[in-house]
């Protein structure tokens, strides 16, 4: 019982669940709860606009099985011939606190318009969480060469500069993206230049395909999880090993309340 009030005095701080809400609140806390409840109304008439990019099960096996075509060159790219040996297919691009109890894992295409608009939302319930929520974005290269290339990039990005790399070059590929196919309106090593990366590196690193296994296995997860919509997002809740798959892009205050029904469902098994 004692770890669910914990979890339940977390919560309060984020607003999470409305049982938590019983427990009472400090002044601070309740200034904090204003703010986010004011955060969570600005992110949600943002995100009831966008739709999902929605496709068949067979069109994503079929995009997965383009992905599996692709020779992946190990360890010829300076970005990465110098780091430590690893499973490619387990490098985790990982946004805030690893020991959070909450890990939001978004499933996204960077040429997917929808995706582009969602993008900043789980970043924003990350940065008002208190290191209760992260986040980890994976790889569902639907349209194509263009997702696929810039998949490379992301990671290569992180194969430079680490975790914040990836999420800043992230952002700006799907800021400089036209979507649907279209590739981004400068080339990846000119994004990787602007957010101060070396972009050769990058370039040399997209072209040795070095990342092609993380993007298969982050791809391979997609399709063992039947998802057939971007964004799509598993919500884990890692003291009770609880999760929930949302399949679309959902408002914040959906996601908040899916994380206070996973403790809930973990009080209803006590």
């Amino acid at each position: 019982m004692e770890d669910i009030k914990k979890s339940g005095n977390r919560l309060l701080v984020l607003s999470l669940a409305v049982s938590c809400l019983a427990l009472g609140a400090s002044g601070l806390l309740w200034k904090e709860l204003k703010a986010t409840k004011s955060l969570v109304a600005h992110l949600n008439s943002t995100t009831a606009k966008i739709q999902p990019w929605a496709y068949s099960l067979q069109e994503l096996k079929s995009a997965f099985e383009d992905t599996n075509q692709i020779g992946a060159i190990e360890g010829s790219s300076s970005a990465t011939s110098n780091r430590n040996p690893q499973r490619l297919e387990s490098v985790e691009r990982r946004y805030g606190d690893p020991e959070a109890q909450f890990e939001i894992v978004e499933y996204s295409d960077f040429e997917c318009q929808f995706c582009k608009s969602y993008f900043p939302v789980p970043k924003a319930l990350v940065d008002g969480s208190r290191g209760n929520i992260s986040l980890v974005f994976k790889h569902v290269p639907v349209h194509g060469d263009a997702s696929r290339q810039e998949a490379y990039a992301a990671e290569c990005a992180g194969a430079q500069g680490g975790n914040d790399a990836f999420y800043r070059m992230a952002g700006a590929i799907f800021e400089s993206t036209s979507s649907n196919g279209a590739g981004t309106n400068k080339p990846l090593s000119s994004l990787a230049q602007e957010i101060g990366l070396d972009g050769q590196e990058l370039a040399n690193c997209v072209d040795s395909n070095y990342f092609v296994k993380k993007v298969r296995a982050d791809f391979k997860e997609a399709v063992d999880l039947g998802i057939d919509v971007t964004p799509s997002t598993l919500i884990r809740h890692k003291p009770s090993g609880e999760s929930v798959l949302i399949k679309e892009a959902v408002t914040p205050e959906k996601l908040l309340s899916a994380m206070g029904n996973l403790v809930k469902m973990k009080a209803d098994k006590k």
